[in-house]
């Protein structure tokens, strides 16, 4: 009968457990376009000409229904930050949310 030592077999709980909680399983999304940094003034009332200004001004895809989301009245975005955080700092307090995130792409509905 082959056994496996103990200290093996502990080594390989510990590598489990280990890749349980690497990024990849809680949520990180690697670097891409929505993450380069950029300075910002933005203070257009609604969603869609918000969106369209930061989608331009980075190359990131903001993924959007705007027949549902255009008209939402939006924050200014202000200030130095990433496309993911200017995205959610227009949209904070409002009936819009990011739902999906890529490296490229962030989804609003």
């Amino acid at each position: 009968m082959n056994s496996v030592p103990l200290k093996c077999l502990g080594v390989m709980i510990f590598a489990i457990l280990a890749s349980a909680c690497s990024p990849s399983s809680n949520g990180h999304i690697p670097l891409g376009k929505c993450d380069v940094k950029g300075t910002y003034s933005i203070n257009f009332p609604r969603f869609d000409e918000t969106a369209q200004q930061l989608a331009h001004a980075s190359g990131c895809f903001i993924e959007t229904d705007l027949s549902r989301t255009g008209a939402v009245h939006v924050n200014p975005v202000q200030g130095t930050m990433t496309i993911r955080e200017a995205v959610s700092q227009a949209i904070k307090g409002t009936s819009l949310t990011i739902v999906a995130q890529k490296p490229d792409t962030i989804t609003v509905e």
